[in-house]
Protein backbone atom coordinates (compact mmCIF):
# COMPACT_ATOMS: atom_id res chain seq x y z
CA UNK A 1 0.00 0.00 0.00
CA UNK A 2 1.45 3.37 -0.97
CA UNK A 3 1.16 6.54 1.03
CA UNK A 4 -0.22 9.34 -1.17
CA UNK A 5 -0.11 11.91 1.61
CA UNK A 6 2.21 14.81 0.87
CA UNK A 7 5.11 15.53 3.16
CA UNK A 8 6.35 19.02 4.02
CA UNK A 9 9.61 19.47 5.92
CA UNK A 10 10.75 22.62 7.66
CA UNK A 11 14.52 22.12 7.60
CA UNK A 12 15.30 24.63 10.32
CA UNK A 13 13.61 27.44 12.17
CA UNK A 14 14.09 29.70 15.15
CA UNK A 15 10.42 30.37 15.82
CA UNK A 16 8.75 29.14 18.98
CA UNK A 17 6.01 27.43 16.99
CA UNK A 18 5.12 26.26 13.50
CA UNK A 19 1.39 26.72 14.11
CA UNK A 20 1.03 29.29 11.32
CA UNK A 21 2.63 26.95 8.79
CA UNK A 22 0.42 24.09 9.95
CA UNK A 23 -2.65 26.32 9.62
CA UNK A 24 -1.73 27.45 6.10
CA UNK A 25 -1.10 23.87 4.99
CA UNK A 26 -4.11 22.36 6.78
CA UNK A 27 -6.17 22.36 3.57
CA UNK A 28 -3.85 19.79 1.98
CA UNK A 29 -3.25 17.98 5.31
CA UNK A 30 0.35 16.95 4.70
CA UNK A 31 2.61 14.99 6.94
CA UNK A 32 4.36 17.95 8.54
CA UNK A 33 7.88 17.68 9.95
CA UNK A 34 9.63 20.46 11.85
CA UNK A 35 13.35 19.72 11.96
CA UNK A 36 16.37 21.53 13.33
CA UNK A 37 18.93 20.58 10.70
CA UNK A 38 22.40 22.10 10.70
CA UNK A 39 24.22 19.79 8.27
CA UNK A 40 23.73 18.31 4.81
CA UNK A 41 23.31 14.85 6.32
CA UNK A 42 20.54 16.00 8.65
CA UNK A 43 18.67 17.68 5.78
CA UNK A 44 19.03 14.60 3.58
CA UNK A 45 17.69 12.37 6.36
CA UNK A 46 14.75 14.67 7.17
CA UNK A 47 13.77 15.71 3.64
CA UNK A 48 14.71 12.84 1.31
CA UNK A 49 11.05 11.97 0.68
CA UNK A 50 9.58 15.47 1.12
CA UNK A 51 7.24 16.93 -1.49
CA UNK A 52 7.90 20.44 -0.23
CA UNK A 53 10.56 22.11 1.89
CA UNK A 54 10.49 25.29 3.95
CA UNK A 55 14.02 26.49 4.62
CA UNK A 56 15.45 29.20 6.83
CA UNK A 57 19.25 29.07 7.14
CA UNK A 58 20.69 25.58 6.56
CA UNK A 59 22.25 25.34 3.09
CA UNK A 60 20.40 23.25 0.52
CA UNK A 61 23.40 22.26 -1.55
CA UNK A 62 23.59 20.39 -4.83
CA UNK A 63 24.23 17.21 -2.85
CA UNK A 64 21.12 17.74 -0.74
CA UNK A 65 18.96 18.59 -3.75
CA UNK A 66 20.15 15.53 -5.69
CA UNK A 67 19.05 13.37 -2.74
CA UNK A 68 15.45 14.60 -2.87
CA UNK A 69 13.24 11.90 -4.36
CA UNK A 70 9.85 13.69 -4.58
CA UNK A 71 10.44 17.37 -3.96
CA UNK A 72 8.44 19.78 -6.11
CA UNK A 73 9.01 23.08 -4.28
CA UNK A 74 11.47 24.71 -1.89
CA UNK A 75 10.48 27.96 -0.22
CA UNK A 76 12.92 30.01 1.80
CA UNK A 77 11.85 32.11 4.77
CA UNK A 78 13.40 35.41 3.69
CA UNK A 79 14.01 37.68 0.73
CA UNK A 80 17.01 35.85 -0.72
CA UNK A 81 17.73 32.34 -1.87
CA UNK A 82 21.47 32.35 -1.12
CA UNK A 83 21.24 29.15 0.93
CA UNK A 84 19.68 27.18 -1.94
CA UNK A 85 21.50 25.85 -4.99
CA UNK A 86 18.93 27.21 -7.43
CA UNK A 87 20.72 25.76 -10.46
CA UNK A 88 20.63 22.23 -9.03
CA UNK A 89 16.97 22.64 -8.07
CA UNK A 90 16.06 23.95 -11.52
CA UNK A 91 17.83 21.02 -13.18
CA UNK A 92 15.64 18.66 -11.10
CA UNK A 93 12.44 20.57 -11.90
CA UNK A 94 12.08 21.89 -8.35
CA UNK A 95 10.50 25.33 -8.01
CA UNK A 96 12.41 27.67 -5.70
CA UNK A 97 10.51 30.49 -4.03
CA UNK A 98 11.11 33.05 -1.33
CA UNK A 99 9.15 35.59 0.70
CA UNK A 100 10.03 38.91 -0.96
CA UNK A 101 8.35 41.09 1.66
CA UNK A 102 9.77 39.22 4.65
CA UNK A 103 10.77 41.70 7.40
CA UNK A 104 10.69 44.77 5.13
CA UNK A 105 8.99 46.84 7.83
CA UNK A 106 11.22 45.51 10.60
CA UNK A 107 14.48 46.07 8.70
CA UNK A 108 13.50 49.53 7.44
CA UNK A 109 12.44 50.58 10.95
CA UNK A 110 15.73 49.29 12.36
CA UNK A 111 17.59 51.18 9.62
CA UNK A 112 15.89 54.39 10.64
CA UNK A 113 16.67 53.69 14.31
CA UNK A 114 20.36 53.29 13.46
CA UNK A 115 20.39 56.41 11.26
CA UNK A 116 18.86 58.47 14.05
CA UNK A 117 21.12 56.92 16.70
CA UNK A 118 24.18 57.84 14.63
CA UNK A 119 22.90 61.32 13.83
CA UNK A 120 22.19 62.01 17.51
CA UNK A 121 25.36 60.21 18.75
CA UNK A 122 23.27 58.03 21.03
CA UNK A 123 25.80 55.21 21.54
CA UNK A 124 28.73 57.58 22.13
CA UNK A 125 26.87 59.81 24.58
CA UNK A 126 25.39 56.79 26.37
CA UNK A 127 28.86 55.32 26.88
CA UNK A 128 30.19 58.60 28.31
CA UNK A 129 27.29 58.80 30.77
CA UNK A 130 27.90 55.19 31.81
CA UNK A 131 31.51 56.18 32.57
CA UNK A 132 30.18 58.86 34.87
CA UNK A 133 30.85 61.75 32.50
CA UNK A 134 28.22 64.34 31.73
CA UNK A 135 29.22 67.02 29.29
CA UNK A 136 26.67 68.15 26.75
CA UNK A 137 29.52 69.63 24.70
CA UNK A 138 30.75 66.11 23.85
CA UNK A 139 27.79 65.74 21.52
CA UNK A 140 28.60 68.83 19.50
CA UNK A 141 27.90 69.32 16.74
CA UNK A 142 24.39 67.90 16.65
CA UNK A 143 22.31 68.68 13.60
CA UNK A 144 18.61 68.73 12.98
CA UNK A 145 17.33 66.12 10.59
CA UNK A 146 15.33 68.68 8.61
CA UNK A 147 17.12 69.38 5.35
CA UNK A 148 19.88 66.78 5.86
CA UNK A 149 20.56 64.53 2.89
CA UNK A 150 20.17 60.76 3.19
CA UNK A 151 21.82 58.69 0.48
CA UNK A 152 20.61 55.18 -0.19
CA UNK A 153 22.17 52.43 -2.28
CA UNK A 154 19.34 50.63 -3.97
CA UNK A 155 15.63 51.18 -3.89
CA UNK A 156 14.29 47.70 -3.44
CA UNK A 157 11.46 47.00 -1.04
CA UNK A 158 13.51 47.85 2.04
CA UNK A 159 15.07 50.96 0.50
CA UNK A 160 11.67 52.27 -0.55
CA UNK A 161 10.31 51.64 2.95
CA UNK A 162 13.25 53.59 4.40
CA UNK A 163 12.44 56.48 2.02
CA UNK A 164 8.85 56.59 3.34
CA UNK A 165 10.04 56.63 6.94
CA UNK A 166 12.86 59.11 6.33
CA UNK A 167 10.49 61.67 4.83
CA UNK A 168 8.72 61.75 8.20
CA UNK A 169 11.97 63.10 9.66
CA UNK A 170 12.20 65.74 6.92
CA UNK A 171 15.33 64.19 5.41
CA UNK A 172 16.15 65.11 1.84
CA UNK A 173 16.52 62.08 -0.41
Amino acid sequence: MTNNRMKVVVTDYDYSSLDLERKVLAEIDPEFVGAHCTTEEEVITAAKDADGILNQYVPLTERVIKSLDRCKVICRYGVGVDSIDVKAATERGIIVANVPDYCVDEVSTHTMALILACARKVAYLSSTVKKGEWDFMLGKPLFRSRGRVLGLFGLGRIGRAVVCKATGFNLEL
